[in-house]
């Protein structure tokens, strides 16, 4: 249950410019954040407008593709484009990254504890929710979401079809072993329920697992398709089928315009300049509280690390969010100080990272991940990168995360620092086999190899996947170029591809190409930022479609699963089950974490109202 900080903040937000006219850019005194440090003007505080105007151009580096759904491969920018356009959750989460009951949607609902220790939600939706269409939206919508995106039919799409995995029947209905979903039921016109599972109870995060929102299926399909219930459970009619309407789905991904339940619609996508133009979807009933858009249309663009900020500064764009490196941020503070720009700060709920891919070269070993982490020196690059404004961490979690900020002292004495030291390096390869030369013979110089069960030998050579970014070109430095890498006997390749094929080798996605399937890098650097429910659950379990490292530890498995399962009370228990799982990652590292910083967003002081934190940062 993730929720955009562009969706809330649109929601929030007004552009002064088109409230005060040609008034002065200093901002009405209640209205710059906190940690801006300007003073009031002394001005009278615009009313907000009550009708949508104007536009806001916001700018990422990370590149559209025009995969507008998370279920194939929307990477973080698309995923802004959907929370634009999706809405109408049972369940809704506010500013502080509390969940509730979304009474714009809800007219009434039930929860039940059921003898066998499941839990069943029964929603009653409110009547007057349509599409941008203006089409109605009854149960069968909410029902069609879990039932469709929990199907066979989208797995055998390549789509990863998770959306009910925590309800009772999910399994079987998944594989296709049973024809309905026995923990999802459509009861009435507007009312149907979700039954949760005793084996994922309790569960820390339990009401937003219970959410659902709602899908226009005959997009996906046509309107042949029915959401159907007998009584054991809903289920889909048997015409959907991947020969019936398997090209229509993969056509469905990418096109415009597309049904929206959202504060926008998307209008238009162009491929050249991967830019997306919204405007607002006038249908909208309003987000938990009822509030609705006050800019008429955003623009979202594609902006290169090294240009963006003149372009903020010569108004091609008016707000860059999530600015993380140094560099980027004291060249944001240079172009604050000189007037007309603000900016919020904010710590990260999540970290830069390589990822190991641990089911196949000389990654898939432990001591070769431990080595690599003590050949680069973190601190330093830590340092470097962000320029103080960031720190080093040693498991999957950032600075924002009130359970790490808890568990702090305790983690920094359990937990190995993976210091920098070749000699640790070279102990750990010895240890680990990595002892030979090409000719078998004992290693003395060059390449190390490692002979294998089957009698042949490994090359200590890691294939890396990066996309050029700027920690690319810092990890080419201190970790790629460092001589002592060579002096472990150990040797990295980098090629650089784009962000989206990079997706694709690492997510092997065979439904784009053949060749994305076939294992070809150890190592990719990328970056996590987790939203308020913290499960780590499918991460790490052999064989599910989130286990990007294909790491295979049973125990590893179990403790991120048992984080979770915990009564949402019960804070203590949570950190500790948090404690041991990191421990037992950090020791197997099937990434290494190499910062987590303190977000910058600049902007134009035209915009008012902009307010942030961690808890909405996280999407």
């Amino acid at each position: 249950m993730k929720r955009s900080i562009l969706m809330l903040l649109i929601l929030s937000m007004v552009l002064s410019s088109f409230l005060v006219g040609c008034s002065s850019k200093q901002e009405p005194a209640d209205t710059p954040p906190a940690d801006v440090g300007e003073e009031p003007s002394g001005e009278e505080t615009p009313q907000k407008p009550s009708e949508p105007m104007g536009q806001i151009i916001i700018g990422n580096t990370t590149e559209l593709s025009g995969d507008w759904v998370p279920y194939w491969q929307n990477n973080a920018a698309e995923y802004d484009i959907y929370n634009f356009i999706t809405d109408y959750g049972t369940v809704a989460m506010t500013f502080d990254g509390e969940y509730l009951v979304n009474e714009t949607v809800v007219e009434d609902y039930d929860v039940v504890e059921n003898e066998d220790g499941s839990k069943t939600y029964t929603w009653t939706i409110k009547e007057g929710l349509v599409y941008d269409d203006g089409t109605p939206i009854t149960a069968k919508d909410y029902v069609a979401t879990v039932l469709f995106w929990s199907s066979k039919v989208v797995a055998d799409l390549g789509a990863g079809n998770t959306y009910g995995q925590k309800f009772v029947g999910y399994k079987d209905f998944a594989t296709g072993e049973s024809k309905e979903f026995a923990g999802v039921r459509l009861l009435d016109e507007m009312t149907f329920s979700v039954t949760i599972d005793s084996a994922h109870l309790p569960y820390f995060f339990e009401l937003p697992m219970a959410s659902v929102v709602p899908t226009k299926l005959s997009f996906w399909t046509d309107e042949t398709v029915e959401v159907l219930d007998d009584g054991n459970g809903a289920y889909l009619s048997d015409n959907f089928t991947v020969e019936n309407f398997g090209d229509r789905i993969n056509d469905a991904r990418s096109e415009i315009p597309r049904p929206s339940t959202g504060p926008y619609i998307l209008k238009s996508y162009d491929e050249a300049s991967k830019q997306a133009v919204l405007e607002v979807n006038e249908k909208y009933a309003g987000n938990y509280e009822g509030q609705k858009p006050l800019i008429k249309t955003v623009i979202y663009k594609l902006v290169n690390e090294e240009t963006a900020l003149d372009e903020l500064a010569t108004g091609a764009v008016d707000i860059l969010f999530g600015m993380a490196s140094g560099s980027e941020i004291n060249a944001g503070l240079d172009l604050v100080d000189q007037g007309g720009f603000s900016y919020t700060s904010y710590p990260r709920a999540g970290y830069g990272k390589l990822l190991f891919v641990c089911d196949f070269g000389p990654t898939q070993f432990t001591e070769v991940r431990q080595a690599l982490a003590h050949l680069l020196d973190r601190n330093d690059f830590a340092k470097a990168f962000t320029e103080g404004f960031g720190s080093v961490v040693n498991g999957p979690y950032g600075e924002a995360l009130w359970f790490y900020q808890e568990t702090k002292a305790e983690l920094n004495e359990k937990l190995n620092q993976y210091p920098y030291s070749l000699e640790r390096a070279i102990e750990l390869l010895e240890e680990g086999g990595w002892v030979y030369d090409e000719n078998g013979n004992e290693y003395k110089e060059g390449i190390r190899y490692k002979k294998l069960e089957d009698g042949t030998l490994m090359p200590l050579v890691i294939e890396w996947a990066s996309s050029g970014n700027e920690v690319a070109e810092l990890l080419t430095i201190k970790l790629q170029e460092n001589p002592d890498l060579e002096a472990a006997g150990m040797k990295i390749n980098q090629t650089v591809m784009t962000f989206t094929e990079l997706l694709n080798y690492l997510e092997r996605n065979t439904i784009e190409d053949p060749k994305y399937g076939v294992p070809t890098y150890h190592m990719y650097n990328l970056a996590s930022n987790f939203n308020p429910i913290y499960d780590q659950s499918n991460y790490y379990e052999p064989g599910h479609p989130w286990n990007n490292t294909h790491i295979e530890d049973e125990q590893l498995d179990q403790l991120a699963k048992a984080i979770v399962l915990t009564d949402p009370e019960d804070r203590d228990g949570f950190k500790q089950k948090f404690v041991d799982f990191i421990v037992r990652w950090n020791e197997l590292l099937p990434e290494l974490p190499l910062y987590s910083n303190i977000y910058h967003d600049f902007y134009n002081d035209k915009l008012q109202n902009y307010d942030m934190n961690p808890l909405i940062r996280i999407s």
